[in-house]
């Protein structure tokens, strides 16, 4: 009976977290009559909310020692290390597969019609670039390692000898980023073998600290291109002409 309240409390987190706050955040943002910039200052409060309140929940149930660090300085630093490289091979993996397979994924938005009226309101501009990446690279990975790593994992199978624990984590962490779009197989096998790293980064270092950090650094990947790019445009241009 009780882990059938935490498999309801696990999948209420991920309704407010994931289908929830776009369906409100959306229909806020058009009842205000707000652009894409309205739309990402809300979303990106949202998300700050529910991590605070979700952090306490873990207080009131005595489930902070998810953040205790275990072992030495000198082993987190070399599990960190280790973990951020094999982030790059991950991250490497994911996009070629996602390259070769890329006609076979839905890239479909669910609120699709709802965000063209947002963005017919006010279009993206820099502060809403600032926002979003703040949101992808810091605060999304928080919220997500917290819930299908820090809860799921120490809550259904801890420890499981079968890597129950692991898998289960690996194939919700997969389906919950399917609610609102890429509802196709491909994105599924991704998404699925993202959470199964991470799972496994995890499971193996017993850190979420660093589980997160490894998984903002995945999403800052997406961003590293973009940026060098800017970077380097905005040295030659201003220093070298």
């Amino acid at each position: 009976m009780k882990k059938l309240g935490h498999l309801g409390v696990y999948t209420l987190l991920v309704f407010l977290s994931v289908y929830l706050p776009e369906l409100g955040v959306v229909h806020l943002t058009k009842f205000l009559g707000w652009g894409i910039d309205g739309y990402s200052i809300i979303s990106l409060v949202w998300e700050l909310v529910l991590v605070v309140l979700f952090v306490f929940w873990l207080k009131k149930k005595e489930m902070l020692y998810i953040f205790e660090k275990k072992g030495s300085n000198k082993s987190r630093f070399f599990y960190l290390l280790f973990g951020l490289v094999a982030t790059c091979f991950v991250r490497q993996l994911v996009d070629t597969f996602q390259i070769q397979y890329h006609y076979l994924v839905d890239n479909k938005y669910i609120f699709q019609k709802l965000l063209s009226i947002l963005y017919s309101n006010g279009q993206p501009t820099f502060l809403s670039t600032v926002l979003s990446f703040i949101l992808i690279v810091v605060v999304a990975p928080i919220s997500e390692e917290l819930i299908d790593r820090g809860y799921f994992m120490n809550t259904f199978f801890h420890q499981s000898k079968y890597y129950l624990d692991v898998i289960l984590s690996a194939l919700i962490f997969g389906i919950s980023h399917l609610i609102l779009t890429h509802r196709d197989p491909i994105s599924l096998i991704i998404y699925s073998f993202v959470g199964l790293f991470f799972a496994l980064v995890y499971r193996w270092t017993k850190n979420l600290t660093i589980t997160i950090l490894c998984h903002s650094f995945f999403n800052f990947l997406i961003y590293a291109k973009p940026i060098w790019i800017f970077v380097y445009n905005f040295i030659y241009y201003h220093f070298f002409r």
